[in-house]
């Protein structure tokens, strides 16, 4: 099985190498068989690649210690699932895993069904797969997923005790499928550039799997700290850990390439920012794996020591070097199309939160890099700690909230109508009541006043701008032939009013309004998904207390508005690991509210100790409990740590994933008379412009 893996593996390398030099080859001479040949190459290498990752899929499952991966990695006594996700776990099937999702994404997007065949597609699909090349390539000379042990042992390694955890079955695999899915913006940059095409059409066939690889890697973001918060027992989730900050680094700048594109999209700017954050965040991609791989970064989750980081050190270089050229290239073609005409507008908004993200992205970078660049430099190694990072985090993620809260009520191009003005005005004021109604209610913190004015802002836009589609659809005609309804200019009036009459004999064509405007409605519910975020962010920064205490058997102590009573250490045995547990009883006004059990592990191999907290967790605040060591008298030193809206920061994860649903659902075709655009009146797909607004309070939708 190792010689047949080893076969595949250079079968992948030499096909995807040849579909690499085929596609751009026959792209420029315009060879259409050669191209050919380039597609069945690159599907010959995406096969290649799935087998040998069913053969290492296999023998991890299997336990079959004659591949010295599966030796290293797991043990017989490792269940089935936490065996086969240390097909993640080493450099080689990392690596393997990588290219295999590249190859599977290349070849879906090459053969995706569209209406036209993009002429970039050609040579994006040979670019992505030249990266396949080199991926596999690294795994041929350097790190062989296949390689035979050099005697069988009769067991393995095993896996590292806080590995095995739920979180770690989702989090680094969805984290690669999104590093894998930059690469297609990546590459579609690059291919425009080269090929002078520069016209909106690549960032329209990009658009999609921008919005993809943001929400995979946002997701993979936040099941790792998911993971540190429920298994490192700290009572944090994001350390600023080195190579936390590797995969944080590209979602930011993705963030803002994600916005910036919708500016070139509908008003002709930002177009060298966004083809410079499109190679940015695949090479910031690449820059996290050099962090995990060269041994520079003392981290939980880096590997030893090893020349495969410097491979991709030297690939993230030439990127960064290949792109600032072409951009540089191409400067009088990539000029904004016209001069901003109102700062009070969409794109203004969306600007200033891409600096905010390339400033914060910008900090992290500084911030990593600094550890290792500091001994040589000062000579003495130099750590940046939470202080270094929040000094830029706070400022910045106001900016993001002042930019997010009035969105739904910008227009590109313009400032808004009469109607936007006074919501923002109304919005604005209500805001600064709840602002108001948070400091009476105790919380002193200016940021925390400051963050809960802006949440509510945004809910307010958001509401305000839900309303004003209404009694566009209650006062317009029954929509026929697919328009939209048309509000005019429409004066504010009473809310429920609006709603009452939107809905009065029109469910029916109410929903189709909605349905057509969807995914701006998937764009607001992803704000609505950020400024959770934030919320929950924030309440858990500031909000956080702890009291550590060593408990008797039996005591009671009051705190955090609980009585928690220790009622003893109780010990017994697992599978391999010896447990000892604290049992705690939780009331709250004298009714018992949950029974927690924080533990330490003692695992038999490799006598090794891990802390196994216990949360009781509710929409306000989680309750988080450790248990650190007993005494021979049976008391137990315990920790006790309150740390408010965390759930809210689980939940923004889910509250995108709906919204990029919404976002991706396929529209339902219509046919005939009922096409919008059908019949002598329909006319070519245009690039909206300031005459042509999306979403844009009082106007046409």
């Amino acid at each position: 099985m190792t010689v047949a893996g080893q076969w595949l593996l250079l079968a992948a390398l030499v096909a995807s190498g040849y579909a690499a030099f085929a596609s751009v080859f026959a792209w420029q001479k315009e060879h259409r068989g050669l191209e050919r040949t380039g597609w069945a190459a690159g599907l010959i290498a995406a096969l290649a690649l799935s087998a040998v990752s069913g053969i290492l899929t296999w023998a991890l499952a299997t336990r079959d210690f004659d591949f010295d991966y599966v030796a290293h990695y797991t043990s017989q006594a490792l269940t089935w699932q936490y065996a086969v996700s240390a097909f993640w776990v080493g450099q080689a099937g990392s690596l393997l895993l990588w290219a295999w999702m590249l190859a599977v994404l290349a070849l879906a997007y090459r053969f995706w069904p569209r209406r036209e065949n993009h002429p970039l597609r050609g040579p994006a699909f040979g670019l992505l797969m030249a990266y396949v090349w080199f991926l596999t390539a690294v795994m041929v000379f350097a790190a062989d997923p296949m390689a035979p042990s050099l005697a069988r042992p009769d067991e393995g390694a095993g896996l590292s005790p806080s590995l095995q955890h739920p979180a770690m079955l989702l989090h680094p695999p969805v984290v690669f499928l999104g590093y894998a899915g930059w690469a297609i913006p990546c590459a579609l940059a690059m291919a425009a550039l080269a090929a002078r095409r520069l016209d909106v059409s690549w960032i329209e066939e990009a658009r999609p799997w921008m919005l993809f690889s943001w929400l995979v890697l946002g997701l993979g973001i936040l099941w790792g700290a998911q993971w540190a918060y429920e298994e490192l027992g700290w009572g944090g989730y994001w350390a600023w850990d080195p190579v936390e900050n590797g995969s944080l680094i590209p979602w930011l700048t993705g963030t803002a390439l994600v916005h910036a594109a919708m500016v070139w999209q509908y008003r002709g700017a930002l177009k060298k920012t966004t083809c410079g954050l499109a190679v940015a965040t695949f090479g910031f991609c690449n820059f996290a794996t050099f962090l995990t791989r060269s041994g520079i970064f003392s981290s939980l989750h880096a590997f030893s020591e090893s020349p495969i980081g410097w491979m991709f050190l030297v690939l993230m270089a030439a990127l960064v070097v290949g792109g600032a050229w072409l951009v540089v290239r191409r400067r009088v073609t990539l000029a904004p199309e016209g001069p901003m005409r109102s700062l009070w507008s969409r794109e203004t908004a969306i600007a200033l939160a891409a600096i905010a993200l390339v400033l914060l992205a910008a900090t992290a970078t500084v911030g990593t890099i600094l550890v290792p660049l500091s001994g040589p430099l000062v000579g003495r190694r130099i750590v940046l700690g939470p202080e270094f990072y929040n000094s830029v985090l706070i400022p910045t993620g106001l900016v993001l909230l002042l930019t997010t809260a009035p969105a739904p009520l910008l227009r590109w191009g313009k400032p808004p109508t009469a109607a936007g003005r006074q919501w923002l005005l109304r919005v604005s004021a209500a805001a600064v009541v709840a602002g108001s109604g948070a400091w009476f209610a105790g919380l002193r913190h200016p940021i925390g006043l400051a963050v809960a004015a802006l949440a509510f802002m945004a809910a307010g836009c958001l509401a305000a701008e839900i309303f004003e589609h209404a009694r566009a659809i209650a006062t317009s005609k029954p929509i026929a032939s697919g328009r939209r309804p048309a509000g005019g200019t429409i004066a504010v009036g009473r809310p429920s009013q609006a709603v009452e009459t939107a809905w009065e004999g029109r469910p029916t064509r109410f929903l189709a309004a909605l349905s057509s405007r969807r995914r701006q409605y998937a764009g607001f519910l992803i704000h609505v998904s950020f400024v959770c975020l934030a919320l929950g962010v924030t309440g858990s920064s500031l909000g956080s207390r702890d009291y550590e205490l060593l408990m008797a058997p039996g005591e009671v102590v009051a705190w955090g508005g609980r009585s928690i009573r220790f009622a003893g250490i109780v010990e017994r045995e697992l599978p391999e690991v010896h447990v000892v547990e604290a049992r705690l009883e939780i009331s709250r006004n004298g009714e018992q509210v949950c029974l927690l059990a924080p533990a330490q592990h003692l695992h038999q191999r490799g006598d090794q100790w891990t802390t196994e907290i216990a949360i009781h967790s509710t929409w306000l605040e989680d309750f988080y409990t450790v248990f650190y060591y007993g005494e021979d008298d049976g008391s137990a030193r315990l920790a006790f740590i309150q740390n408010p809206m965390v759930s809210w920061l689980w939940a923004s994860g889910w509250i995108a994933a709906l919204g990029s649903m919404l976002r991706f659902w396929p529209a339902r075709r219509r046919t005939g008379s009922n096409r919008p655009g059908a019949g002598p009146a329909a006319v070519p797909h245009q690039r909206r412009s300031a005459t042509t607004p999306m979403c844009r309070m009082g106007d046409a939708r």
